[in-house]
């Protein structure tokens, strides 16, 4: 098997394979190429397989990290089994390596199935559906404006202040997230500002008449910016009967106002998986505690820039990391349960964390779990 990037001209070949495995219909006079990088395998010449690959920069703990996205992992029916996939995972594991990739995304099919690349589930995000006439105890208002894309530089140095605040947000830097025709997509967002005119919250949405206002993406930076987007839909009241909240996760400014309303409705998705491409430098980006601490991870990756024992100790926020290829540890991680531990911020302990497949534990490893504690995550973008 031959394993590279495709060519233009190839790009109608993987557009084919994609549809014979997603099932959807093929046009050869539309799907003729590909926006994205994709990484094909071929046989005897053949394309049989392929992933699109994004390349984004998203923040850890305050650092901004190099990240991929993996996207419309195919392969075409009659040639599964052959290991074309596998043969994908094994040059993104290359392709990290050479480009300073520290994590990798995609969304998975199957759990048990992609946790073989070393790919665990972070957890699932939900909606919250809350009945509109539940809203009443925030007051109605107009004080919002329509984004037309004459804000786009606010608008989008206001959400890569938000991607500081929440682990995994994507940094971004172009206009694709942002509708500026509103009136042509029914696709609408509307600014809310302070009294210092800058921006400290937006909603992006859609309505269905009779039943739904459905918001892609809400975020505030402070309660009343919260309280004015809020009041701002409740205007929609009687033209739908719900508000739906896309991409929320427990303590998010609408959960923590929603978990308080009656007859609040949680509808989770899927999720997304991850997984570590360079342990070193996802374990020297991270924020520790200031007191001093220590410990050792025995880490069972078959990623050579990921095997071994890494030692940290850590003291004023900050951590030394250093590598050795044999002695003692503290803790065993396989590959998804590094991702599970070090990237999903549920705060786990010793007595949890033994439940997760993948850990052993050496000692209590008190240093470790306090080094990763509960914290805000939240992966945004859209992977199909």
């Amino acid at each position: 098997m031959e394993v590279r990037f495709i060519k233009p001209e190839e790009a109608s070949d993987f557009l084919k394979i994609s549809a014979a495995s997603f099932i959807w219909k093929f046009d050869k006079d539309v799907d003729n190429k590909v926006d994205m990088p994709v990484l094909g395998v071929f046989y005897n010449e053949k394309l049989i397989a392929g992933a699109e690959i994004y390349n984004y920069q998203c923040n850890y703990c305050g650092n901004i990290i190099n990240a991929l996205v993996l996207d419309g992992i195919c392969s075409q029916p009659e040639y599964r089994r052959m290991g074309g996939v596998s043969a994908i995972f094994d040059e993104i594991g290359k392709f990290a390596s050479k480009n300073n990739i520290t994590v990798g995304f995609l969304s998975p099919f199957s759990i048990s199935y992609y946790e073989k690349f070393g790919f665990a589930n972070l957890g699932r995000s939900f909606a919250i559906r809350v009945p509109f006439n539940n809203l009443s105890s925030v007051e109605r208002n107009n004080d919002v404006e329509l984004y037309t894309g004459e804000q786009f530089y606010e608008l989008c140095e206001f959400y890569n202040k938000c991607v500081l605040r929440e682990n995994l947000m994507i940094i971004r830097e172009d206009k694709q997230h942002f509708c500026d025709k509103p009136l042509e997509n029914t696709d609408y967002t509307y600014i809310h500002r302070n009294r210092s005119d800058e921006i400290d919250g937006y909603v992006r949405f859609k309505v269905n008449r009779p039943d739904e206002l459905v918001a892609e993406e809400l975020f505030a930076l402070t309660p009343d910016a919260l309280s004015g987007i809020i009041g701002f839909l409740r205007n929609y009241d009687g033209i739908v009967k719900t508000l739906v909240v896309k991409k929320q996760y427990p303590g998010s400014p609408f959960s923590c106002f929603a978990d308080r309303t009656d007859n609040t409705r949680y509808e989770f998705s899927g999720g997304i998986a991850a997984r570590i491409y360079n342990l070193e430098k996802l374990l020297e980006n991270n924020i520790y505690p200031e007191e001093h601490g220590k410990f050792s991870i025995l880490s069972l990756d078959t990623l050579e820039q990921n095997q071994g024992i890494f030692d940290v100790e850590y003291k004023n926020g900050k951590a030394t990391v250093t590598k050795r290829d044999t002695g003692d540890y503290d803790i065993s991680l396989t590959p998804p349960a590094a991702a599970r531990l070090l990237l999903a911020g549920e705060g786990h302990t010793s007595q949890t964390a033994v439940f997760i497949n993948g850990v052993k534990l050496k000692s209590n490893a008190d240093d470790f779990f306090k080094a990763f504690p509960h914290r805000a995550t939240h992966f945004t973008e859209y992977i199909c």
